[in-house]
């Protein structure tokens, strides 16, 4: 198929197409109903505001909808960016966000199949880390947990997907080190989390032990690199709507390597494992 013309294939590319624009009309429409940016760009712009200052983003004195739930390497990471205008901040975020779409997907042609749900622009329009998440969490299946590691500083549930814990060790060790001249963030950031967890029902009311516990079981029940995925897609803390994005990272094409080309022309992982050779 990879040897054709892609325009023998109308309706894939006519699916595709649509959803491309299913995704531009739901931003527009997300955009246009806030009146502006997504509100979570505004906690990163001022977590990396405080974090310059030298304060800890993790008061509680906000509504639950404005408190910073990520751990502080993630802080520190907003302060990097947070001195720029915050329209350009929305810009890079929507690209790390579509880098990520498109890994999951294996393909450009596969991102307008994700297109078609709705749910994609609105995610790409809502200023988080979804995709991210879900673009880790395939990663880690297929080896590299390095990202997963760090998406797990945010949202727990992605290292149940690492299998290769030596780098994700050294990422989770890294994390600590930067952090160590603001240490005390740590208990605040763990206070916060106590705080929401007995003030606020955050999310669909599906109790995340309850889901950590189908997790763990799925995973040991289902030895399986998809069991994985589906594990770390529903034991995150929080579930919304947003969240269904995460079950991108179950897409077959994970087992693909990344290209960024139209179609996405790599062997899967099984015809790319090298074979032994006997020494001479």
């Amino acid at each position: 198929m990879n040897a054709q013309p892609l325009f023998r294939y109308p309706f894939r590319l006519a699916a595709s197409f649509s959803g491309y624009a299913i995704t531009a009309f739901v931003i527009w429409w997300q955009l246009s109903r806030l009146g502006g940016l997504a509100p979570d760009l505004a906690i990163w712009d001022r977590v990396g505001d405080q974090v310059a200052q030298g304060v800890s983003p993790y008061g509680i004195d906000l509504p639950w909808q404005g408190l910073f739930f990520y751990a502080p390497p993630w802080a520190l990471g907003f302060a990097l960016t947070s001195w720029l205008p915050i329209q350009i901040q929305a810009g890079l975020l929507f690209a790390l966000e579509m880098v990520a779409l498109r890994y999951v997907a294996g393909s450009w042609l596969r991102v307008g199949y994700l297109g078609l749900c709705p749910l994609t622009g609105a995610e790409l329009a809502n200023g988080s880390f979804n995709l991210v998440m879900a673009a880790a969490i395939a990663s880690a299946v297929r080896g590299d947990g390095r990202a997963a590691a760090f998406m797990a500083l945010a949202k727990f549930s992605p290292i149940l997907a690492v299998r290769d814990w030596r780098r994700a060790a050294v990422v989770l060790l890294a994390a600590g080190i930067v952090t160590l001249p603001v240490a005390f963030w740590w208990r605040d950031w763990i206070q916060l989390l106590l705080y929401t967890n007995a003030h606020y029902a955050i999310g669909y009311p599906v109790p995340f032990v309850a889901r950590l516990a189908v997790a763990i079981a799925l995973m040991a029940l289902v030895r399986r690199p998809w069991a994985r995925a589906l594990a770390a897609a529903i034991a995150v803390p929080a579930l919304y709507s947003y969240s269904i994005v995460l079950l991108y990272a179950l897409m077959p094409a994970t087992a693909f390597r990344p290209s960024f080309s139209w179609r996405g022309t790599a062997a899967p992982v099984a015809e790319r494992t090298p074979v032994p050779v006997a020494p001479a």
